[in-house]
Order: C-alpha cells, then structure tokens, then sequence
C-alpha cells in the first residue's frame, strides 16, 4: 500500500523524533508478534511452520541423505520455494543465497561426517504459503522474508534429529555402507542443546535519521531513509551483514552511530529471539505453539 506524502511525512516526522512513534506502537526494540511450532512433519528429520500477524507463513522441511563425501559438492543444500513466484525468481534465489550464507557460516561440519567415506547431506527446503498482496512489489517481501525463513531454517535445524550410527567409522579398508540403528528413540540432535556452533539468524534493521527500529513494517520501511540486513550468532554480529535500500526515498546514507546502533538493536533483538527459538525447539515434537 503506497503512502500519502502526508502519510509518509507524518511516520518520517515519528520516527526521527526522540522520542520514537512507531506505526503500530512497537517499542524500537520489538519485534512482530510471531507464531511457530517445530517437529510436525512426520518425513522430515527436522521441521518448522512459523508465521507472522502480517500474513506471511512458511514451512522448513530438513531432510538428511547419506552420500559419499567425495560426490558432495555442499553439505547443506537450500531450496526456497515462494507461491507465485518461479523456481529461478530473483525473489527465490537472493534469499537462498543469503540463507545458504548464514547456515554455513557457522555449522559444526563434524556432525555430518559419519564415516572416513560417507557423510549426511542436509537438503533444507523452505515453502513460502502466502505473501499478502501489499507485498508482492516491494523490497519489503524480500527483507521480510529473509528474516521468516531464517528464523524457520534455525527451529527446523535445532529440532532436527540423525539416526545413530552403529556400523564402524573406519571404513577405509573396507567397502561397507553405513548402518543405523532402527530404534528412533535413540537418535542424535544435530544441534545439541550445549553446542556452541548455532545457525545465524538474519534481521532486518531500519535507519530512520539516527534512530534504528527493529522488524520494520511496510508502512515504516517506505520512509526508511536505509536500512540493514545483518546476521546474528550466539550473542555476536555475524557474516553476512549488508546495506539494504527499503524504499524509494532519497538515499542519504547513514552515520557510523546508527550502524553502531543497528548492531546493539541486534543484539537485544536476536538474545530474545533466540531464547524463544530454543524454548520451543526444546518441547515435545508437534506440541508447541508460541508467541514472542
């Protein structure tokens, strides 16, 4: 929904006050109330659903497959599949870069390694079910969406469990396909809950004057004068961290001290977040359903 000039002069003028105003009075640190629940589909290693108050909802299927490590060109493969838009869409293939950067980024590798010549591939598909209409011609689909779907890859990734191997890992001399155990309960957690190499989640950051917001909304993103798309990890700023344009208003730029800003922003935002994440990746499989 395009804006008035005076709309759009009285959310600037509200934003770049002290005092910040925003258009559904969210606090500049909060987020949009999301909901998500992991675990619930039956053929996957790991799953999420998560949605927003906005419409926008999509579902992460982690699905493992043992190869030979020496046929496997990535361990981690992301698919992104958006309804009304091609396979090979700009839409599509910038968020499955931006995702494949982040998940890489920080992945235990070990964990998939299983032999001296096999290892787990992780195929991570996201499917987009709905985009409101409002969005479909505006970068805020795109940043929106990056921010969804890593925040779904993270609790499919933290729910997602591996057979356990019960074949030798010392298959150099001899020619032996791995074995697995068939009782599912005791399979392993690809994450564990003390593993410090976690997923980085992705958010999007508006730069209004020097104030930052966090998850801007449409309305807000449309007199954002900038903004940032930036990567959080385990209390840190993590890879990839990028300047995104939001609108169409007159680009100035930003100042060292909003950027400064946006990394602080991110930090609150990304600690409450994740604990939100882990809360409920950390409840039984296809029972949870949370607000944060």
């Amino acid at each position: 929904m395009a804006l008035s000039p005076a709309e759009r002069a009285y959310i600037y003028d509200s934003l770049v006050s002290p005092q910040v105003a925003r258009t559904d009075s969210r606090k500049p640190t909060q987020f949009r109330p999301l909901k998500a629940t992991c675990s619930f589909l039956p053929n996957s290693n790991g799953s999420s659903r998560i949605s927003t108050v906005d419409g926008l909802e999509c579902i992460t299927s982690v699905k493992a497959s043992v190869l030979r490590t020496n046929n496997i060109d990535e361990l981690i493969q992301v698919d992104v599949d958006i309804q009304g838009q091609r396979d090979d869409s700009d839409l599509c293939v910038g968020i499955s870069s931006v995702l494949s950067r982040a998940l890489t980024s920080n992945m235990d590798r070990s964990k998939l390694r299983l032999t001296d010549k096999y290892s787990f591939q992780l195929f991570i598909d996201v499917v987009v079910l709905s985009i409101p209409v409002d969005f479909q011609t505006s970068s805020y689909t795109l940043y929106s969406l990056i921010s969804l779907a890593s925040m779904g890859c993270y609790l499919a990734l933290r729910s997602t469990k591996l057979p356990l191997l019960v074949s030798t890992t010392n298959d150099k001399e001899v020619e032996e396909e791995p074995t697995f155990s068939d009782d599912w309960e005791s399979c392993v957690d690809l994450i564990p809950n003390d593993s410090d190499a976690l997923p980085t989640l992705m958010f999007v950051v508006g730069i209004v004057g020097n104030n930052v917001i966090a998850d801007p909304s449409l309305e807000e993103q449309q007199v954002a004068e900038s903004g940032m798309c930036i990567g959080y990890n385990k209390g840190n700023i993590a890879a990839p961290v990028q300047s995104v344009s939001l609108s169409t208003v007159d680009g100035r730029g930003f100042s060292e001290k909003a950027l400064l800003r946006s990394f602080d922003l991110v930090r609150q935002m990304g600690s409450a977040v994740t604990n939100a994440l882990d809360t409920i990746a950390a409840q039984n499989p296809g029972e949870v359903e949370a607000a944060f």
